[in-house]
């Protein structure tokens, strides 16, 4: 374990220093990409050595490429589905770094703060979160299964990079949906959703929920990694304002990490709330009972969890608002 950050820093240094985008397509000596990236070319062999030991690149007579796993998921020019995923990871990276400090204080270090003050730090979030999110969306479009003979109104309440709202849009043409977000995200998430083609049924609105109300008459209310970043009394607050936003018959569906009972695991809920202290003034996870609870004390009514595939993760836990 205490090892483990060597293997994760050698597949963040390869995608800092462009080592796939330089092999998209070909083969080179180690020598001939550290010219291309401007970088000493006996340090660039260990790195290039060491990511092919990983599986990262192949190398034979001398010559590396890019793995076919790698071509496919870490090369920009391809796609790229989790290159800036893997920028933003770095970010977090060196947040890691400060944990002691975080948990010796209680609060998320003064650096971490200056982090998120540089000029591209807001589109890069968002665009990271977006390509992780990307595989994703269509399963959980798929497993909402909701009517498509009708047209619904949709809000994303946080929902940042749009994709789940674009994946809910392309599966029902009918189908609606607003992008409920801070005015700093605001251009970024109509950046994606006019390269989505979908700006006519996808629009994307500045506001404030901590501070503002989210409107009225929607049929589905997404409520995805928004809890785990509002402070403790904050979380039923949001939750009754997702209630009054709803139509009756309308429905919320939470997406998180959640925790067990006894808030030791699983652990990658465990570890995540970690990053939550990390990451934000007083956010944290909560466990499927403090959820029930509070969407009961809302007014929502059959709470239920919806199980998605594998790849996607974590449930989703839905809930009605009456229809009386």
């Amino acid at each position: 374990m205490a090892q483990g950050y060597r293997q994760a820093q050698i597949l963040l240094t390869c995608v800092e220093l462009g080592v796939f985008e330089t092999l998209a397509g070909r083969t080179a000596t180690a020598a001939e990409v550290a010219v291309a990236v401007e970088a000493d070319p006996h340090g660039f062999e260990l790195l290039l050595n060491a990511a092919a030991s990983l599986g990262l690149l192949d190398k034979r007579n001398g010559r590396f490429a890019n793995a076919a796993l790698t071509e496919t998921w870490l090369d920009p020019a391809g796609g790229g589905g989790l290159v800036r995923s893997l920028r933003l990871q770095r970010a977090f990276y060196r947040r890691w770094g400060r944990l002691a400090d975080a948990v010796r204080t209680g609060q998320r270090p003064e650096e971490d703060r200056r982090d998120e003050q540089a000029d591209d730090w807001v589109r890069n979030f968002v665009y990271g979160m977006y390509d992780m999110a990307r595989p994703v969306a269509p399963f959980v479009a798929e497993a909402l299964d909701l009517p498509g003979d009708r047209p619904l109104r949709v809000i994303d309440v946080g929902g940042c990079h749009a994709a789940y709202s674009l994946a809910l849009a392309r599966r029902h043409p009918l189908l609606t949906a607003t992008v409920f977000e801070l005015p700093a995200v605001v251009p970024f998430a109509r950046e994606i959703v006019a390269q989505a083609g979908l700006a006519d049924r996808v629009s994307v609105q500045a506001g404030d929920f901590q501070q503002e109300g989210l409107g009225y008459g929607y049929d589905v209310a997404l409520v995805f990694g928004v809890l785990n970043g509002e402070p403790p009394e904050g979380r039923p607050a949001l939750i009754h304002k997702v209630y009054d936003c709803l139509d009756p018959g309308g429905r919320i569906v939470l997406r998180d990490l959640v925790l067990d009972p006894d808030r030791a695991g699983p652990p990658e809920a465990a570890i995540f709330a970690l990053q939550m202290l990390l990451a934000t003034e007083a956010g944290g996870l909560d466990t499927s009972d403090d959820w029930a609870r509070w969407l009961a004390g809302a007014g929502f009514e059959h709470i239920h969890a919806v199980d998605l595939p594998a790849p996607a993760g974590t449930t989703l836990t839905v809930a009605q608002k009456p229809n009386r």
